[in-house]
């Protein structure tokens, strides 16, 4: 499964490298959407190169799958990617988690 302008380029435990379209070249949206996922309990912390358009992201797996933590996430894909469907993105991220 793609999802248009979001591709995993590297993941394993704990720690998930992505490739964000519409975040490359803007530092305003790259700099809301890293403290916005810093915020979700399981992160552990969130680094976003708005040059690249790549964010790298660590967590702890057996927080960021509790319900509150998996609300959260929906929450915040809807709101930086209003345009795809928040249940495929759970889908295409919980292959990688």
């Amino acid at each position: 499964m793609n999802i248009e302008g979001i591709e995993v380029l590297q993941a394993e435990p704990g720690r998930l490298n992505l490739s964000v379209a519409k975040l490359k070249g803007n530092a305003s949206l790259a700099e809301k959407f890293q403290s916005r996922f810093a915020g979700i309990q399981g992160i552990t912390r969130v680094e976003v190169n708005p040059e690249q358009g790549e964010v790298e992201m660590h967590y702890n797996k057996e927080e960021i799958t509790s319900l509150r933590s998996m609300w959260d996430l929906k929450d915040a894909m809807s709101t930086f990617f209003p345009e795809v469907n928040a249940m495929q993105l759970a889908a295409y991220f919980g292959q990688y988690l």
